[in-house]
């Protein structure tokens, strides 16, 4: 049996301070507060090629490998209906096993509310067509989960449209005096025909005419993002292509639940419904 003295346990011990203690510099992250919806930039300093681990609310967090500045960097989001509170990000170093836990505070945010009336034919739903849109829906919410855990992406996201936003995110609706779903997107203005740009290099998951979103678009980009494109006119791309950020997916339309041309974009990370336009900003620290 191997017996340590105690000055060897001594130094063991300081030498495990000093490995913890420089993983405490090892990572960033743009702020110790997020709000409903919103995002924060990630950025772990890691001269090896393993990828730490890193969990946040219980799920794993995919991180872009820069290669070239031994970074590992990413995106932590709130979902907008997240509770508000102190969660804590759980980070593992590799291979040396050494742990980094962050609290993290959520904060509750206010993003208004809308009240419409409505013919009542325009807001409750016949059988057939509520039918229609529950099978739509279940089919929507099985990719929310199923992105892959790879980023297809390594520069910031952009917005779709070089227009601009006529219909906030998280606003609530209350339409003829009954509370709605928040808006879980951006309405982004735009003539019909306008072509729609891919927010970020990514992977064709879904095309499809639904009811209340029309002629519907949307692209994982791994690492759990996933971004939607509603009410287009026309699409241009077919399920399982690969686009380019910036690439042409299709063009502003009014199809589906619209009153008129615009173009409904939305983001999920990691399944949490997040301001797309707060994306597109955190992200441009990717080039910092």
């Amino acid at each position: 049996m191997k017996i340590f003295h105690f000055t060897q346990i001594i130094i063991l011990l300081f030498l495990i301070l000093i490995q913890a203690s420089a993983s405490d510099n090892r990572v960033s992250l743009s702020s110790n507060e997020v709000n409903q919806g919103g995002v924060l930039f990630i950025k772990i300093t890691e001269p090896g090629a393993d990828a730490p681990s890193i969990r946040w609310m219980d799920k794993n967090i995919s991180l872009l490998h820069n290669t070239e500045k031994s970074l590992f960097e990413g995106f932590i989001t709130a979902d907008l209906e997240q509770k508000p509170g102190t969660y804590d990000l759980d980070i593992i170093f590799k291979p040396s096993g050494i742990e980094k836990k962050i609290k993290v505070r959520v904060l509750a945010k206010d993003y208004g509310v809308r009240r419409l009336t409505l013919p009542k034919n325009k807001v409750n739903l016949n059988d057939s067509d509520l039918k229609r849109a529950n099978k739509e829906s279940a089919v929507m919410n099985g990719l929310w989960n199923a992105s892959a855990a790879s980023p297809y992406w390594n520069r910031p996201f952009i917005m779709p449209l070089d227009t601009k936003i006529t219909g906030t995110f998280g606003r609530r609706s209350i339409i003829n005096d009954q509370p709605r779903s928040p808006h879980t997107g951006v309405d982004m203005s735009g003539k019909k025909g306008t072509p729609v740009k891919a927010s970020n290099s990514g992977v064709i998951v879904l095309t499809g005419d639904h009811f209340f979103t029309g002629s519907t678009v949307v692209i994982d980009h791994g690492a759990g993002i996933l971004s939607m494109y509603f009410h287009l006119d026309k699409i241009n791309v077919k399920k399982g292509d690969k686009i380019s950020r910036g690439g042409i997916l299709g063009t502003v339309g009014s199809t589906g639940r619209a009153t008129g041309p615009h173009l409904h974009w939305g983001i999920r990370v990691n399944n949490n419904r997040v301001d797309p336009s707060g994306l597109v900003e955190i992200s441009k620290k990717l080039e910092e």
